[in-house]
């Protein structure tokens, strides 16, 4: 593995026209945005480049806008696109591939996704086609864990579950949170079966790049450079869809990095069959 350190970010992003940026972890930690983030945005920004803010959020890229400027005060003149793995999986589940009833296991603060989805919900899981799983309901207080009751449950009845965050873990300042995709991952622990949308899987980079494209049918994945903190989401999408990744050490893995002073040992422990040539930075 050929790890590349760098520390001029901006310098690093001249080559590309697209900014593929990462939120959580890498512009903000579910409190506050990282001031070097708002700083590398801005200059990107001015050089004339577009910024597609790209999030494993279970919910629309409205309601991620909404928290990102008025809760979290960026600006909505520091990008140009907010794409969520929740509009990925809205537009997936409106063809009804999966079925036309779905049970939703996840936080009521979610109920935005579930407006956009026209099928209906149904409050038992005997009568649903699908688990529809966004997370978990008191993030404060439960884990992955408490919810393997109802995972049996749904592995007796052969449901599948669409999962509408693949992160596992994230981190809401200094607290550790588990994701929908820890509990996504205990049911596939179970053999059962599920469908992932967002990073690392190909619809959410298809969905940025077709978008692209309407506008400037010239971009191709050349242009792009995606900048991500996790290996298992940001770098292993990244190198699936085969453009280039600016990795960030001081998100989801820096307790890992500092620990092991290693980054190799750490990306091969998330990605061990994936032969790297890697870029990264502390901050951007």
């Amino acid at each position: 593995m050929n790890i590349n350190n760098i520390s001029n970010t901006y310098q690093m992003s001249s080559p590309y026209s697209v900014i593929l940026c990462d939120l959580w972890g890498v512009v903000h930690n579910g409190k506050e945005i990282f001031q070097k983030s708002r700083d590398f945005l801005k200059r990107v920004k001015d050089d004339g480049k577009k910024v597609i803010l790209i999030s494993n959020a279970p919910r629309p890229s409205s309601v991620v806008e909404d928290q990102l400027n008025n809760k979290l005060g960026l600006g909505n003149d520091l990008y140009d696109l907010i794409v969520t793995s929740g509009d990925i999986t809205a537009n997936f589940l409106n063809s009804k591939s999966f079925g036309k009833n779905y049970y939703h296991l996840g936080p009521v603060k979610d109920k935005d996704l579930l407006k956009r989805i026209s099928l209906e919900q149904k409050d038992n899981l005997n009568l649903a086609d699908f688990v529809l799983c966004t997370g978990i309901d008191d993030d404060d207080l439960e884990t992955a864990s408490d919810y393997d009751d109802i995972l049996v449950e749904m592995k007796k009845l052969r449901l599948s579950m669409v999962c509408a965050n693949p992160d596992k873990i994230v981190y809401r300042g200094n607290k550790k949170i588990d994701c929908a995709g820890a509990l996504a991952l205990n049911y596939e622990n179970m053999s059962g079966k599920v469908k992932y949308f967002g990073k690392p899987y190909g619809e959410i980079y298809d969905y940025i790049l077709n978008n692209l494209q309407i506008s400037n049918p010239k971009i191709t994945k050349k242009d792009l450079l995606a900048i991500g903190d996790s290996f298992s989401t940001d770098v292993l999408g990244a190198n699936n869809f085969d453009i280039d990744i600016l990795f960030i050490r001081s998100g989801i893995h820096s307790e890992d990095i500092l620990s092991t002073n290693d980054i190799e040992k750490v990306a091969k422990n998330y990605l061990p069959n994936l032969p790297l040539e890697l870029t990264t930075a502390e901050y951007l």
